[in-house]
């Protein structure tokens, strides 16, 4: 494999909320690497990254909720910025407190106290969102308040909006720069990555998506992949990567009528892997039938996507043993917004199994650790997170097996 372009980075903590992966999009549109990592890593996790933004979170810091995570990555020598529950947890450790108090939510007003670097190119007062019940009301002995809120007129301000301690290169704000409702929350996150931490831009998608076709080909190495392609932006562009790294002739696809299709939708995805090149392998198999049965006498939405989830994996046994391919790798691509709603991480509450994410293929994901094939990545493309992940299949005896290392499957 070719030595690969050394990027400054940036790592992500992920407390299950909302927009950890849009905070991870927002730095990389500074060109600026950026990688997901969980509240549980250990600080040698952390080695290389020369700065952190802890996210938001559902918990309530205000009551300890989510407390036990590991505390010892404020310790690291790096600048960190929190946002929302992670500004709230950098003023609670600094000797600031933290109160619940009245939900804010909706646009507000930042008023800037002074220039600082992570303002820098913006006006005194900025439009930002709110959506908080805890607030910081007081900080420790090394923090200022550099900016407060006002929610509307003639309400009164939110103090401690921003804050941070120019001496421990901590720095916290309340509201949600990462969304677009925050004027210029782009630029507050630009102004951390590249003017506090001092990264260099080097980082594309362009280049990335190079590095991660070598990746690709040095991990599956010379084994073929067999991928599920229902048409979605998630396995298409798994498909189109896995042909560069390893060829069409090394891609099996099998595209599944679950007979809940849209009329036609079926013969429009042939015809599109057809106009992308990727019709040498293409499979292609009506399994109406199979899937009507497995939602009979189902009422309730989650056990259908239970069922479908489910059936699928067992259309996919049976036709890589039909087509006598049970050798190959299994190639999945997922939207992350699809494992974030299923629950995918250990903070996310779920908000419903996505087929791609059932039971069946998260056990399938947790077991076989020690195989190391493809560690998955997160590839942004306008308006996609996708995950791709490859795992290798065994058909004989317990079905799909011998699956790859999960770690940080959300990265």
């Amino acid at each position: 494999m070719q030595n690969q372009r050394h990027h400054d980075k940036i790592a992500v903590v992920d407390f299950g909320g909302q927009y950890a992966h849009l905070i991870a999009t927002k730095v990389r549109r500074a060109e600026v690497l950026a990688e997901i990592r969980q509240p549980e890593d250990s600080v040698e996790d952390f080695a290389g990254y020369k700065g952190i933004i802890l996210s938001g979170s559902p918990a309530l810091a205000s009551f300890g909720e989510d407390d036990d995570w590991n505390k010892a990555i404020l310790d690291l020598d790096v600048p960190i910025l929190g946002f929302c529950f992670g500004h709230q947890e950098i003023a609670k450790h600094y000797g600031g407190t933290v109160i619940n108090g009245k939900q804010e939510w909706g646009h507000a007003d930042l008023h800037i106290h002074r220039e600082h670097p992570l303002f820098a190119g913006l006006d005194k007062v900025e439009p930002v969102w709110m959506s908080h019940f805890d607030s910081v009301t007081g900080v420790g002995p090394d923090f200022e308040e550099l900016g407060h809120t006002l929610l509307g007129e003639g309400s009164a301000p939110h103090h401690y909006a921003a804050i941070g301690s120019d001496k421990l290169k901590r720095y916290g704000f309340q509201f949600h720069p990462e969304v677009d409702d925050t004027l210029h929350g782009d630029q507050m996150i630009a102004n951390f990555v590249l003017n506090i931490c001092q990264c260099a831009p080097s980082w594309t998608m362009a280049s990335y998506v190079d590095e991660q076709v070598e990746k690709i080909r040095a991990q599956v190495g010379d084994n073929s992949v067999f991928l599920l392609a229902s048409g979605g932006v998630d396995s298409t562009v798994a498909a189109k990567l896995f042909a560069e790294a390893l060829g069409s002739e090394r891609l099996n696809l099998l595209h599944v009528d679950n007979g809940l299709m849209r009329k036609d939708e079926s013969a429009g995805v042939i015809q599109l892997f057809e106009d992308l090149g990727l019709s040498e392998n293409f499979h292609f198999i009506d399994a109406t039938d199979a899937f009507l049965g497995a939602l009979a006498g189902k009422i309730e939405p989650e056990a259908k996507r239970r069922a479908i989830g489910d059936t699928f994996i067992e259309v996919f046994e049976s036709e890589a043993r039909r087509l006598g391919i049970e050798g190959h790798l299994l190639g999945q691509g997922t939207i992350y917004p699809d494992t974030i709603e299923t629950g995918g991480t250990k903070r996310a509450d779920k908000i419903k199994t996505h087929h791609n994410r059932v039971p069946l293929i998260e056990q399938m994901i947790s077991e076989g650790k020690e195989f190391m094939l493809f560690s998955p990545w997160i590839i942004t493309i306008p308006g996609v997170v996708l995950s791709l992940v490859i795992l290798s299949i065994n058909l004989m005896g317990d079905g799909i097996r011998d699956i790859l290392d999960p770690h940080q499957r959300q990265n």
